[in-house]
């Protein structure tokens, strides 16, 4: 038998509420967790691998939101954070390569973010994660 219209038009809004609710709860669950975690990447009570892990369920989750220029400059915080953390675990090739995305990415809108980035590596007392940063600002130039 054949499903009269009605029920048809019943069965298309069930589904289409359905894809409506998923889609909401995926964008707003790996917002949440980019954010929370964010904010544990950039915290300086964690060192190394613990603020590694941070950093890359941060970038990972939020990894969609990279597809906005603004939201892909708001991020290069969190990529710079993610370098100063492998710098702090002793992967200098790694962390060249964390801040060069971080300084392409924050240069990728107009606004502070570049600014950001190095008054945050102005905070830090470590020397040498200040001239591997001072490396790339002078490569990127």
């Amino acid at each position: 038998m054949e499903k009269s219209t009605e029920a048809q038009n019943t069965s298309f809004k069930s589904w289409a509420k359905a894809i409506f609710i998923w889609a909401f709860l995926f964008v707003w669950l790996s917002g949440m967790t980019a954010g929370l975690t964010a904010g544990a990447c950039r915290n300086d009570r964690y060192e190394g691998a613990k603020k590694l892990r941070f950093c890359n369920i941060s970038l990972t989750a939020g990894a969609w939101m990279k597809m906005f220029p603004v939201e892909r400059s708001k991020r290069a915080i969190i990529q710079l954070e993610r370098g100063i953390a492998l710098s702090q675990l002793g992967r200098e090739e790694n962390a060249v390569e964390a801040f060069e995305i971080a300084l392409r990415d924050a240069r990728s809108t107009s606004g502070p973010w570049e600014q950001n980035l190095s008054q945050r590596m102005v905070q830090l007392e470590d020397g040498k994660m200040r001239a591997l940063w001072v490396s790339v600002l002078e490569s990127a130039d």
